[in-house]
């Protein structure tokens, strides 16, 4: 399906096929079935299978491809690109000038009147209504119901695990649910800002709409590529979850086709065909153990280098970058590509990062990105056997406090304990360090429960949760990217 790229950097050449093959859909009835659809899902209300749930960001992106793949009939070369309203967020920028989305609207209805999809034209009418609208023109209103959202902003949503979180529904919060931090905090105040038919159930009516849905997908990708770890939630019959926000659930209305497309089938947008332009294609390329330093480079914004290495006896490893660029790097297995072990920006020398984990044999993958999402530059990465590391220090549950220090930016430190009766149990950080609390399990070091960041005395984290017996893991972070500092943690019933 191709590249998805930035609306700001497309061609003359590439905005006119864009905005001509999307005429051609509107002028043989197939847009309008794609704004019916979208309509549909509202009008379910409280069983509204693409919004206020889990399935928005999935239902979203099968939505996208199914309407790229309607323009890539009338013109091969067409992809959907992107708005990114962090930078072209004024009624100046080029995603409004007459040769591609049109201006704002004007006068008391909002009414558009420039552009290829301006009512005067006479080639765009709007047929499909929500109750009670009778205007058949495209309307906006820019800024009028807010602003858009910042860099700062996204930063913030992309930093939250997990995808998902109960009640699954618009009520989950938006500190513990990348989902509906998105849907509500980011995606929400994009139609409002465009205003007038973007803020119909129809809003598909404004061609804008699969740009700055498009940006939504996009941003989705990027929270993927830094989480890896973190999977799609919640699981296909979890009580209280409305049907198609399951993993395993069919999406309406594709419902009832011989193999109707699920959350889980859509989880990979690469395996859909299509890539954003600020990603690079992922070639892993092979680690020796012990070898010299092997020299690469952050050569794009947003670019991730992917490796692996063979870990041939059970012993410690430690991963290591090496020069003046700030890059974090990540480490999954084993043979799992996607099971996260272990992450650190600044553990190593200067601004490198250090990973030292004991590994058991197996193949193991490594991916390097730069702290900054718009930097790049170079740098050396080796792996290299030692000595046995101590393993994961134990709390013991309504035993003394044990004391850490995060030493570097971005250190996450990792506890375990055990919960032998089931009950519940507070998990807090005493000290002046503003801690970020996670917990994981039971039994699994990925898996996360819940989260918190100042619910105790201060700045301190406090966790109090029911627990069933098992093994359980806490990992306390600075809250600050850059922060460090003296803390404990206690477990207790």
């Amino acid at each position: 399906m191709g590249t998805r790229k930035n609306q700001s950097t497309l061609t003359a050449a590439e905005k006119a096929a864009f905005v001509a093959a999307v005429k051609a859909l509107k002028a043989n009835g197939t847009y309008d079935v794609f704004v019916d659809q979208h309509r549909t899902a509202f009008l379910a209300g409280v069983n509204d299978p693409a919004h206020g749930g889990p399935a928005f960001l999935p239902w979203h992106r099968e939505y996208l491809r199914r309407f790229e793949l309607a323009l890539q009939e009338i013109d091969p070369d067409v992809s959907i690109p992107y708005w990114d309203w962090t930078v072209d967020r004024t009624a100046g920028a080029s995603i409004w000038n007459a040769d591609f989305m049109g201006g704002n609207g004007t006068g008391p209805g909002g009414r558009v009147m420039t552009g290829p999809f301006a009512f005067s034209t006479g080639e765009w009418t709007l047929t499909v209504l929500d109750p009670g609208d009778t205007d058949t023109f495209l309307t906006r209103a820019f800024g009028v119901m807010g602003s858009l959202p910042t860099q700062q902003g996204v930063n913030t949503a992309t930093n939250i695990v997990p995808y998902d979180s109960p009640p699954w529904n618009r009520n989950s919060s938006t500190s513990t649910s990348f989902r509906n931090h998105l849907e509500g905090i980011i995606h929400n105040p994009g139609h409002m800002w465009v205003g007038g038919s973007m803020m119909a159930m129809s809003s598909p009516n404004d061609p804008v709409f699969w740009l700055h849905h498009c940006n939504i997908d996009r941003l989705w990708s990027v929270w993927q590529r830094e989480n890896p770890g973190q999977n799609y939630l919640p699981p296909s019959g979890t009580p209280g979850v409305v049907d198609g926000h399951g993993l395993d659930d069919p999406m309406p209305p594709w419902n009832n086709e011989a193999s109707p497309p699920m959350p889980r089938d859509v989880l990979d947008h690469h395996a859909l065909g299509y890539t954003y332009d600020d990603e690079e294609p992922t070639q892993v390329v092979p680690l020796t153990v012990d070898a010299a330093p092997f020299t690469a480079s952050i050569g794009q914004a947003g670019e991730i280098d992917a490796y692996s290495f063979v870990a041939s006896t059970q012993e410690s490893y430690v991963i290591e970058t090496e020069g003046s660029t700030d890059v974090v790097a990540a480490l999954y297995g084993p043979n799992d590509a996607n099971a996260l072990i272990a992450e650190d920006d600044d553990s190593g020398v200067d601004q490198n990062s250090r990973i030292a984990r004991n590994l058991v044999p197996g193949t193991y993958y490594v991916r390097i990105r730069h702290y900054s999402s718009s930097s790049t530059g170079s740098y050396r990465i080796s792996v290299r056997g030692s000595g046995l590391q101590p393993g994961i220090q134990t709390i013991q549950v309504n035993g003394p406090a044990v004391q850490g220090t995060l030493s570097a930016a971005n250190e996450r430190d990792l506890y375990t304990f055990t919960v032998v009766t089931p009950g519940s149990h507070t998990i807090e950080t005493a000290g002046s360090t503003d801690c970020f609390l996670t917990l994981f399990g039971p039994n699994s070091q990925t898996t996360v429960i819940t989260q918190d960041d100042d619910s105790g005395p201060g700045t301190n984290s406090r966790i109090v949760q029911n627990l069933g017996a098992g093994v359980y893991y806490v990992q306390v972070r600075h809250y600050s990217p850059t922060g460090t500092g003296a803390y404990s943690v206690s477990v207790r019933t």
